[in-house]
Parts: C-alpha cells; sequence; structure tokens
C-alpha cells in the first residue's frame, strides 16, 4: 500500500508540488512568526492560503477521480473509500510542512511553538483532504468520465455568499483603520481589501467576455467563450489579495527605509561625531581653538535626563550651525527645524543676561500698619547655580516705625537670580478660620530691598496666590511695595523674568507645567521665550528642545551629569584640525540604538509577508491553469477538427491573457493605493520610542508598481501558459480516445 501511495504520488508530482509548497509556506510562516514574537503575520498569509488550498485540493481530486472509481468498483465504501484516497495527500503534507519547519529552522529561526505548529498543519492538511475528498464524491458515471469533459457545476448557496462575505469584510477593513484594532486584523485588512478587489475584477472580466462573445470576428468570440466560465478566472481573487499584500508590505519596507534614512541624519546632524570627554565648557573651547573660524566643528550637549520630551534637550553653537550642517536635513521631517537653529543664534545674541546677585547680604527696611506689633518673615526666592534657595530675614516691628533688617545670603555662593517673594505675618489660620476678624493681616511697606545689589524694587510684582486661599494685596512702585498678606496668614509674589527669557526651539510635543524653561547646561532654572515649534529638530528628534550653547554657559553652573558633550563635523573636515578633538566617529551611530529599538526586525517581518503574498499568488494562478489545459487540449483538437485558423485561436489567446492581465493589474494597483493610503497608519510596524521620527507611510510609487507588475505578470503568465498546449497533445484523433465507455 505505501509502494503504491508513492507510485502514485510520483506520478501526479505536478500536482502534489504545489500543494506541498502552500502546506510548507504556511507552515514557515508560522515558525518565522511565532519565533519573531509576531504571530498576526501568520493571518494574512492563512487567509491567502485559505483561498489556495481548497482548489488545490480539488485539483488533485480532478488528477484521482479513475482511481477513486476503481476503488468504488473494487466495492470500497465510506471510511474505506476515503482511507485509501488520504495517504497522497497525506504524504504531501508531511513533506511540506517538514520542509516548512526546516528550511526557516536551517537559517537560524528560533523553534516555534509545538502547538501553533501543529494547529497550522493539520489545518492545512484537513482543507486540501476535504477538497479532495468533496471533489471525488457522486455517482460512479461521473467518477468515470475524464476531468476534461467537466462541465462547471452551478454555485450553491454558500458560493454565492462569498463574494457578499468579502465584500463586507473589505468595507469593515476601511472602516476600522485606526491605530488601536488588533494587529492581527490590521496586517489581515490589505488581504481583504484584495480579495474584494479581485472578485470585481473577475466579475469584469466575465462582463468583458459577454461583449467579446458577440463579436463577428472569430478570435474575439472565441475568447469570450473561454472566459465567460468561471473556471476560466478561478484564483484571481487570492492573485489580487496576495499581490495588494505583496505592494502594501513594500510599501511599508520602502516607508521604513525613508524614516531609517531621515532618523540617521536628524539624530546625528553632522556626517562625523566625536564623543568628548569634558565639561559643557570644555568642549565649546576645544572646538573654538581647534577651529578659530567655525568653517568645520561645532560644539553640542546633549542632555537627555528621562523620555518625556520636556527633559530632552540639545545646546548647539548655534552660531555654526549653518556653516556645519547646511542644508544636510533638507528633504527630512527636521528640515523646517533645522533652518530655524540660524534663527536661535540671532535670538540668542540679543538677549540680555539675567541680572544676579554680587553682594553676600539681604538687606530690608519695612514698616507695619495696625494697633500691634506682629512677628513676620520675609523670603526672597531665588535660584543659583546650587539650586533653588530661600533668603529669609525675620522681625517684629513696632507699627509705624521703620524698621531695617538684614541676613546673609545661603545657596548664593556665585551669584544667584530672583524668582518671587514671600511675606508672612502673624499666625497661620486654616481655611476654617480665614473669614474671622483675627485672621485679617495688617500690611507691611518695603521702602528698601536689597538682594546682593540688586534693586528689587525696581521691579514689578504681582500676587501668585492658589485658587483654594482669599486673595492678599499688593502696590509695588520703585519707591515703595506694600503687602497686605492673605487671610491665611502668607502671600506670594512673582516678577516678570520675560525680559531676561533665554530663547528656544522646541518639538510640538514639549509640554511644560509652569511656562517655557531654558535650563543652564548645569541645570539651572531659567526663563524661556519659545521662538518656533517644529514637527522635529536636530539631535532630539520628535521631541525635545534646542537651545545656544555659549548663553546657557552660566560661570559656576558646571554640567549636569546626564550631559554628553559632542564635536559635530563636517565629512570634509581635514585630518588636523580633529587630530586636536579625537578619533571622530560616522554620525549615524548616534542613531543606531534608535533605529535598532524601534525597527524590531521589521525588514523580515514585512519580507515574510511580501514574499508569501508572491508565491501564494504564484500559486493560486498555476493550479487552475494546469487543469485548464487539459480543457484546452480538447478545445484545440475540436478546433483542428472543423478547421479553425491557427492565427484564429492565437488571436483569442492573445485576447484572453491581455484581459485576465490587465483586470489583475489595474485591480491590484486601485485596491493597493485604496490600502496604502487608508490602512498603512494602522499597521503595527515601529516600536515607540522617545524621540521617534514620525512615519510616513504614503503610498510610494514603486511599491504600487510592484504590485500591479507581479499581478499583471503572473495572470498574464498563467493565461498563456493554459493557451500554450503542443500540437501532439491537441490530435484530433485524442477525441475518439475521450468517447466515454
Amino acid at each position: 500500500m505505501t509502494s503504491r501511495a508513492v507510485a502514485g504520488w510520483w506520478t501526479r508530482r505536478g500536482t502534489h508540488l504545489p500543494v506541498a509548497a502552500a502546506i510548507a509556506l504556511v507552515t514557515a510562516a508560522s515558525v518565522l512568526a511565532d519565533g519573531s514574537g509576531s504571530r498576526a503575520l501568520l493571518v494574512p498569509l492563512a487567509v491567502l492560503t485559505a483561498g489556495v488550498l481548497p482548489g488545490a485540493g480539488a485539483a488533485l481530486g480532478a488528477a484521482r477521480r479513475q482511481e477513486a472509481a476503481l476503488l468504488r468498483l473494487h466495492g470500497r465504501r465510506g471510511p474505506r473509500w476515503a482511507s485509501a484516497l488520504v495517504a497522497e495527500p497525506l504524504l504531501t503534507a508531511v513533506l511540506g510542512g517538514a520542509a516548512g519547519v526546516a528550511v526557516p529552522v536551517a537559517a537560524g529561526a528560533e523553534r516555534p511553538s509545538p502547538g501553533l505548529l501543529l494547529t497550522v498543519w493539520l489545518a492545512a492538511t484537513a482543507t486540501v483532504v476535504t477538497a479532495m475528498l468533496v471533489a471525488l464524491r457522486g455517482p460512479l458515471p461521473h467518477l468515470l468520465r475524464p476531468a476534461g469533459g467537466e462541465r462547471a457545476r452551478r454555485s450553491g448557496t454558500l458560493a454565492a455568499l462569498v463574494p457578499v462575505t468579502v465584500a463586507v469584510a473589505a468595507v469593515v477593513a476601511l472602516l476600522r483603520r485606526s491605530s488601536t484594532v488588533p494587529d492581527a486584523w490590521a496586517f489581515t485588512a490589505p488581504v481583504v481589501v484584495g480579495l474584494a478587489a479581485g472578485l470585481l475584477a473577475t466579475t469584469t472580466v466575465r462582463l468583458v467576455a459577454r461583449r467579446l462573445a458577440g463579436r463577428p470576428a472569430l478570435g474575439p468570440s472565441l475568447a469570450g467563450h473561454r472566459l465567460a466560465p468561471s473556471r476560466a478566472t478561478a484564483g484571481m481573487a487570492v492573485l489580487v489579495g496576495s499581490a495588494v499584500l505583496l505592494g502594501c508590505a513594500a510599501n511599508t519596507a520602502l516607508a521604513v527605509g525613508d524614516w531609517a534614512r531621515d532618523t540617521r541624519l536628524v539624530t546625528s546632524a553632522a556626517p562625523l561625531v566625536v564623543p568628548f570627554d569634558g565639561s559643557a565648557d570644555a568642549v565649546l573651547e576645544a572646538t573654538r581653538t581647534a577651529d578659530p573660524d567655525g568653517r568645520w566643528l561645532m560644539a553640542a550637549v546633549r542632555v537627555f535626563e528621562d523620555d518625556r520630551p520636556v527633559s530632552r534637550r540639545v545646546y548647539l553653537d548655534a552660531t555654526r550651525y549653518e556653516r556645519v550642517v547646511g542644508d544636510r536635513l533638507d528633504g527630512t521631517v527636521a528640515a523646517d527645524g533645522s533652518q530655524q537653529v540660524s534663527d536661535l543664534a540671532a535670538a540668542a545674541a540679543g538677549t540680555e543676561p539675567e541680572p544676579a546677585t554680587s553682594g553676600r547680604r539681604l538687606t530690608v527696611r519695612l514698616a507695619l500698619t495696625g494697633p500691634r506689633p506682629r512677628p513676620l518673615r520675609l523670603d526672597v526666592l531665588t535660584v543659583s547655580p546650587s539650586g533653588a534657595g530661600r533668603q529669609t530675614v525675620f522681625a517684629r516691628p513696632v507699627p509705624g516705625t521703620p524698621t531695617t533688617v538684614s541676613a546673609a545670603l545661603t545657596r548664593c555662593e556665585t551669584g544667584c537670580r530672583v524668582t518671587g517673594l514671600e511675606v508672612a505675618i502673624g499666625v497661620p489660620c486654616n481655611p476654617d478660620t480665614w473669614a474671622q476678624p483675627r485672621c485679617r493681616r495688617p500690611a507691611l511697606d518695603v521702602t528698601a530691598l536689597d538682594l546682593g545689589g540688586l534693586d528689587l524694587l525696581a521691579r514689578p510684582w504681582v500676587l501668585a496666590e492658589p485658587d483654594d486661599r482669599p486673595p492678599g494685596e499688593v502696590t509695588a512702585s520703585p519707591a515703595r511695595l506694600r503687602v497686605r498678606p492673605s487671610s491665611a496668614g502668607t502671600s506670594y509674589l512673582t516678577t516678570d523674568r520675560s525680559p531676561w527669557a533665554a530663547p528656544v526651539l522646541a518639538t510640538e510635543t514639549v509640554e511644560w507645567s509652569e511656562g517655557p524653561e531654558a535650563p543652564t547646561t548645569g541645570g539651572m532654572a531659567r526663563p524661556a521665550r519659545v521662538l518656533d515649534t517644529a514637527e522635529a529638530l536636530p539631535v532630539v528628534g520628535a521631541a525635545g528642545s534646542v537651545l545656544d550653547l555659549p548663553t546657557s554657559l552660566l560661570p559656576g553652573t558646571g554640567t549636569v551629569a546626564r550631559a554628553e558633550p559632542l564635536v559635530l563635523a563636517r565629512a570634509d573636515t581635514p585630518a588636523d584640525v580633529l587630530a586636536g578633538i579625537g578619533a571622530p566617529r560616522v554620525g549615524t551611530e548616534l542613531s543606531r540604538d534608535v533605529v535598532e529599538a524601534a525597527d524590531r526586525g521589521v525588514a523580515t517581518r514585512f519580507t515574510l509577508l511580501a514574499a508569501g503574498g508572491a508565491l501564494l499568488g504564484l500559486l493560486a494562478v498555476l493550479l487552475p491553469a494546469a487543469r485548464l489545459r487539459g480543457e484546452r487540449a480538447h478545445e484545440r483538437a475540436v478546433l483542428r477538427l472543423v478547421g479553425v485558423r491557427r492565427a484564429d485561436q492565437r488571436a483569442a489567446g492573445r485576447l484572453q491573457a491581455l484581459a485576465v492581465a490587465l483586470a489583475a493589474g489595474l485591480a491590484t494597483v486601485a485596491a493597493t493605493l485604496l490600502v496604502v493610503v487608508t490602512l498603512s497608519g494602522a499597521l503595527p510596524v515601529l516600536a515607540t520610542g522617545p524621540g521617534q521620527l514620525p512615519l510616513d507611510t504614503g503610498p510610494r510609487a514603486l511599491a504600487v508598481l510592484l504590485a500591479g507588475a507581479v499581478a499583471t505578470t503572473l495572470a498574464g503568465a498563467a493565461a498563456w501558459w493554459t493557451d500554450l498546449v503542443p500540437d501532439r497533445a491537441s490530435r484530433p484523433a485524442r477525441l475518439r480516445e475521450e468517447v466515454a465507455p
């Protein structure tokens, strides 16, 4: 029995090999998808395979009609009859499954889950076997009739529902184009839309066939009659679906390639990068010493404290940016942001530095209103290179009598800036007693307020009370500051620091909780004014801000621990200029980790989809074409017998191939464009990361044309091969041999 099965398999190897190839493909897809952790990739290939395997099983059944009839003549019925027929397809399934596992594992793929592998293999095998047995059912005389004389049966209810179901699924796929849909649905949607386009293409071919069949010329009329039966376009829907999947995968792969190129350009900004071991002021000094004219080198400091956009910033020697970087980022998403860096340099040069303390004491002259003395506290809130500080004086003045108090400054060793005032009088009151008369505070008149040489009365002051407390009162003038604290006992005042705000460029993703800030390289807080926002900026990508390095270096501020000093250099920088800086590296090294973290093997995933789709499309049209060759041989014999010219037959073949090829190609191009425009953005392509540039999945002409060319070529080649019947196989004498006994 085994030798008989092997002999039969070898005799029908032309039918078994495509079946084995389809099973091997879906099995290999399960291995690769499971090994890469992206099982969703298996779903679209499984959908296409489900469109190929039933036809493959039917083709296998058509090739075994006489064998099935002989088994019935020998008394085999029911399970005994079926068990005698399943040996060959099981051998095919074993060969295909073994090849599907061995090839990817030998290529280095991880071993898949046995459960997933067995499930996929069993489903594919069951589909082929069931389709074969269904094709062999029927009465014995029907099985004894030659397969070439088989006529198309009327479609059942299930077959009529298939196009409707696919069309509805395609509409749902287009409507559910959100990026939040499950990965499996996102990958399957292009296939469903492609299948719907393929069904529309088959309908179009049949409409064209009707027009051709009514033509008076013999060639077009013969082509129309050939294209009219449904079996003439069998496999076209799967072919178009596979080509659309190929086009979508190719378009996404091209988009990822463009994204990786832009990421490498934007992240490095310059062709060469030299990591610098030193502080921020040291790297600036080194570049200006090695390149006094600013032609080749530019100092930069990256500070990526965490993944939040507000915590990602880069300091650039903006005056050198145009000469070092120039138009290198043109054509990328950061092109506009790159052009704004020159404006940053000009704005930074025109910004006055914020006044800082030069002395070491806080001196206050004040007077208290009211009927009796009360204890008070006045705090000047400061920020310095050593951090935020609070300069405090205490007093208990007699009402109406001016009092002068003084205190030494703390955390202002190298100068500090003023950020606010806090005035407290008397014992604090809680929210339950705010309305009581005893909680109303007297006014405090400050006639002198000197902080280390800074006259703070010359500045404007406004209240900055929390929303849940009664507001205090403040009247400010250059000669006097009158403050009546809130009923809570304390009031907060702020001053306008905007005249000294440092310019900054920011991406659209940066959000400041309490207004824009421009920290120095040492981490000291400074007010900022946002010159402009952009979708992406040099070095920080799509999340962060860019500041001018020279104006962000303050004496004594040092450099924060997370800072990464760099020297950015032109590609043509002379070797003697670089010699004083260090060993240069290719600028793309800065983006290597970013690309690898977001890529996650995207090339492998989409190569699998593209290759799998193309192979399944080939099998989808190859199997029906093999079956139609027998019909064409019979038809050719009849035409030769009645004397139809060979030229008319060739014209019919050309028209048939042209109609099928054009229908498949145009449907594929239209569906691919539709899928790319509406669905590509929902594909789970890149892992999100800080500063990651947006992925533009817009249509790429190369991908769309590739999909259309594959569909056109395979459909036309299959139609041409179907009609390519040798003369010896279409002898009129063959008609006598096919007469049923």
